[in-house]
């Protein structure tokens, strides 16, 4: 155990850690030593930030796989080009397996998280940390095991919890009981302590705890404990709809009041960066910048999703339905399945493919809509969840909901909808898909050979072939 740690502890020097100011920036702490590590408030801090960075989904594939893996699942999107094209192809048609990279990638960038929250934890008793130290670092650490663990959830289901650095790295997979009970004791334990105001963006708070709190809930069908959190969320009075839904992701209103869980990235830093829009556009495409570069791979959507959304939704200046060349050429994407969902806008100061937009994970029309569904599965259509989706609907100018108009089954579908046209390329589609039990039979509506296990991705190979008391999931 102690090579184990002291392997830790030199990893961390090896890496530019992110300091605690007003922004979680880089930072190296040149003077701590692994005498000093976990004996001082700055070590533990140094520690603590490493345990953000991985939760931020620090590295390149961890920055953008994730939209991925939760769009070209579910046919919202597709793509094709550059060497990429190979694993986004095993998306789009169901032909994954436990060696796609994506899956090993996510895997080990939440349990770095867990195991450096795991560390601070278990070197916080120490007399020399200020009981304020103590309390708030430890209530971070839950809300990071408690975030980790409920993606890792929603990715592979079952998975192995490792609670402290001492734990037997040969873990088999938890019950489901046991996983689903972690997480909520994490989350909860990390809203009790948490200030409203997080030390840092990019750092929990009490909000923010609660909204991933209302997700997990959402997402495991807790109804009534996800309509209750999500009021909690709304009832802190924090947060708020932008007035412009393509405000909400320029770059100079980053940590606007609509944005809860936010994954800061920097252009500056080749791990902390985004490489969403290098993976969007064809290189052909005009970029407003000349120090913006992308890949030859291409992300699309389909015309049929585009051409859903009313007239005067307002949602829609966030595709790009055509575009002209230097040469004039007018590239039509309407009409052939290749318009570009361009949610995140072009960094200025953008080094190359790296940009620095920070990664929405949580607004606040998203608590809306979890306490709108949540409330009709418990107990279907009200006036309360009328107004609550007509408070996203208002904002993109589309046509107001009316209650006598729907029955609880017809309003599940609309309430889907409504989050495809708010949330589409933000990741969301596959968990939303799954909880309303669409997933797999839209996939075999367009010929995918999709069964009932893929809801699941398979644990990563490489994982299973160092544990061989870690099962894969059915299916694979």
């Amino acid at each position: 155990m102690k090579s184990y740690k002291y392997k830790i502890i030199a990893i961390l020097f090896c890496l530019n850690m992110l300091s605690c100011s007003d922004r979680l920036d880089e930072e190296v702490f040149s003077e701590l030593s692994p005498t000093t590590l976990f004996t001082t408030e700055q070590g533990i801090s140094s520690l603590m930030n490493s345990a953000y960075t991985y939760a931020h989904r620090s590295g390149a594939v961890a920055a953008w796989a994730p939209y991925h893996m939760g769009t070209m699942t579910t046919g919202e999107t597709w793509g094709a080009g550059g060497s990429i094209e190979e694993l986004w192809v095993q998306y789009i048609n169901y032909t994954w397996t436990s060696n796609h990279d994506h899956f090993l990638t996510m895997w080990n960038t939440y349990y770095n998280s867990i195991r450096d929250a795991n560390l601070v934890l278990a070197n916080l008793e120490n007399e020399a940390f200020s009981n304020t130290f103590i309390q708030i670092t430890e209530a971070e650490v839950h809300f990071l095991r408690g975030w980790c663990y409920s993606e890792l959830y929603k990715l592979f289901g079952r998975v192995p919890l490792y609670k402290t650095p001492t734990d037997d790295p040969l873990q088999p997979r938890a019950s489901e009981e046991e996983v689903r009970n972690f997480i909520e004791q994490e989350l909860i334990a990390a809203v009790e302590t948490l200030p409203l105001e997080p030390e840092a963006f990019g750092k929990a708070s009490k909000g923010i705890a609660l909204a991933v709190l209302s997700k997990y809930y959402l997402n495991t069908k807790q109804w009534e404990n996800a309509s209750d959190t999500a009021k909690k969320v709304i009832d802190l009075d924090q947060y708020t709809l932008l007035s412009n839904y393509s405000d909400v992701f320029a770059i100079e209103n980053e940590g606007n009041a609509e944005l809860i869980w936010t994954l800061p990235k920097l252009a500056s830093s080749g791990t902390a960066s985004n490489l969403v829009n290098a993976l969007i556009f064809p290189p052909a495409y005009p970029r407003p910048f000349s120090n913006n570069a992308v890949y030859a791979a291409r992300t699309y959507l389909f015309d049929e999703f585009v051409n859903s959304f009313e007239a005067t939704d307002t949602r829609v200046s966030q595709i790009i339905t055509e575009y002209s060349l230097a040469d004039g050429t007018v590239v039509e994407g309407l009409g052939n399945d290749q318009t570009h969902p361009y949610k995140l806008p072009w960094d200025p100061n953008a080094v190359g493919p790296n940009a620095g937009n920070d990664i929405p994970v949580i607004r606040y029309s998203d608590i809306l809509l979890t306490r709108a569904e949540a409330l009709n599965e418990s107990s279907g259509p009200s006036q309360e969840v009328i107004d609550l989706i007509n408070q996203v609907r208002n904002r993109a100018n589309a046509s107001p909901l009316t209650l006598s108009d729907f029955t609880k089954n017809s309003l599940r579908d609309i309430i889907l909808r409504e989050r495809e046209w708010e949330f589409y390329f933000e990741g969301n589609s596959r968990e939303d898909q799954i909880r309303h039990g669409v997933m797999i039979s839209r996939a075999q509506s367009r010929g995918k050979n999709a069964q009932d296990f893929h809801i699941l991705f398979p644990i990563p190979q490489t994982n299973l072939d160092a544990n061989p008391v870690l099962e894969q999931n059915p299916g694979y």
